[in-house]
């Protein structure tokens, strides 16, 4: 009986340690370029920064949400005809400062090309990292 409680203590012990793992701006922007990828373009919106969530204003979050999906997944496609599909990533590196983040990583496209891109990221606040899109 007493193995059998230990066992069972030490399994919740590692759940609650993998569900406390925090989202860090690098893992982020990786997380979006993994689904820019492979095409999972609500996935990748679901990484970015809304001021709705905040304020919570549910209606508009959704509509500006499936509005940034289809941006995305427009640009996304422009983007294939010109350099091809994302083949692999890596990380260069990343700026972090208060609740503000730059996180650089290294596309490599199907087609020989390749190009740096840049992630600015904000913190929400509930202490996730989220990407920011600058409004100009």
């Amino acid at each position: 009986m007493r193995k059998t409680l230990t066992i069972i203590v030490g399994l919740l012990a590692l759940l609650v340690i993998g569900s406390c793992t925090e989202d860090t701006p690098r893992s982020v922007a990786e997380k979006s370029m993994q689904y820019l990828k492979d095409k999972e373009f609500g996935k990748y919106v679901d990484l970015v920064y809304f001021e709705e969530e905040v304020t919570g204003e549910k209606e508009l979050l959704k509509d500006k949400k499936d509005s940034m999906r289809d941006l995305i997944q427009t640009k996304y496609n422009a983007s294939v005809e010109e350099n091809g599909n994302i083949k692999d990533f890596s990380f260069i590196d990343e700026e972090v400062k208060d609740s503000t983040a730059l996180v650089r990583l290294q596309v490599n496209y199907t087609s020989g090309k390749s190009d740096t891109q840049k992630v600015d990221l904000r913190k929400t606040p509930n202490g996730d990292w989220r990407i920011y899109f600058k409004v100009k």
